[in-house]
């Protein structure tokens, strides 16, 4: 039973994988999922042979047809058949050229669920950057980069002071060291081996921020602290910048594909809650 299982979770994963390299716009899920069963999960040797046979089909519509061979998978076939009639757009030869390296472009965002007081980040694809809630199951935008919020990095420009702290983008801080204001540069996400700040350490939070729990004094007024225990013990939210509710537009690969440390949990985890959890049919919206 176990191994059925995992068998299960790598045919998932590698049908992801292929159709994502293609954007998920000329593969459904049944032919991608019938490809990994015939060749082994190996999205990769599909994704090259769906190239070739696409530039195959392009040379032969300026020279004389070459006989077909009836080896070739038909599977295979069509689908190149419906990538060469899509318009040579500079997103479609980016598709293609990132499939030829088997590459899919991505990026680190973070996410927010309001209503569970879910904070969480994903490596999603560039094009379409969508995760799903663990506890409620609906899905969400990324939170905007200039909202992010949790580790952040500070240069002090009076002092030279590099640091980390909590913080939030836009939102100004006092340096640790000279007290002067300063915003952070950026927002580091959370990756599964590090431990959460006042986790397993001696060191209690503690900053001049006006409104910290644990405030340094001298505190400097009209800047606020971030910290999860601070905004617990005002009586806030966690979720400083709610995620935006995902609209389907059809075009989306379930969950995650390669999301790696920056997950709750291992990727296994997501596909299998997914393959639990998600009606069937309903895997791209």
């Amino acid at each position: 039973m176990h191994q059925e299982m995992d068998d299960e979770i790598e045919l998932e994963k590698g049908s992801r994988r292929l159709r994502e390299l293609f954007h998920a716009k000329e593969i459904p899920a049944p032919t991608a999922e019938t490809l990994m069963i015939r060749y082994n999960n190996d999205y990769d040797m599909v994704a090259q042979e769906i190239i070739r046979l696409k530039e195959q089909g392009e040379d032969s519509d300026h020279s004389d047809p070459e006989p077909q061979d009836d080896e070739e998978d038909d599977d295979l076939k069509h689908i190149a058949d419906r990538l060469r009639t899509l318009p040579l757009t500079a997103r479609n030869l980016e598709m293609f050229n990132s499939a030829r390296r088997n590459e899919v472009p991505r990026e680190q965002r973070q996410f927010a669920c309001v209503s569970c007081h879910h904070i969480w980040w994903r490596e999603v694809p560039e094009r379409k950057q969508v995760s799903r809630c663990r506890n409620c199951k609906q899905k969400y935008r990324p939170v905007p980069k200039e909202q992010e919020w949790g580790i952040a990095e500070y240069c002090c420009p009076h002092c030279n002071h590099s640091f980390r702290g909590f913080g939030q983008m836009g939102l100004a801080a006092p340096c640790y060291r000279c007290r002067g204001i300063i915003l952070p540069v950026c927002i580091l996400p959370r990756r599964q081996h590090q431990r959460p700040p006042g986790q397993n350490r001696r060191e209690v939070h503690s900053c001049c921020a006006e409104d910290c729990y644990n405030r340094q004094e001298p505190y400097v007024v009209g800047t606020h602290c971030v910290h999860p225990s601070t905004r617990r013990v005002r009586g806030l939210s966690t979720v400083l910048f709610p995620s935006e509710p995902h609209e389907s537009t059809g075009s989306t690969v379930a969950s995650c594909i390669s999301q790696g440390s920056l997950m709750e949990c291992e990727v296994e985890v997501i596909i299998l809650e997914d393959l639990r959890q998600i009606p069937e049919g309903s895997e791209d919206e």
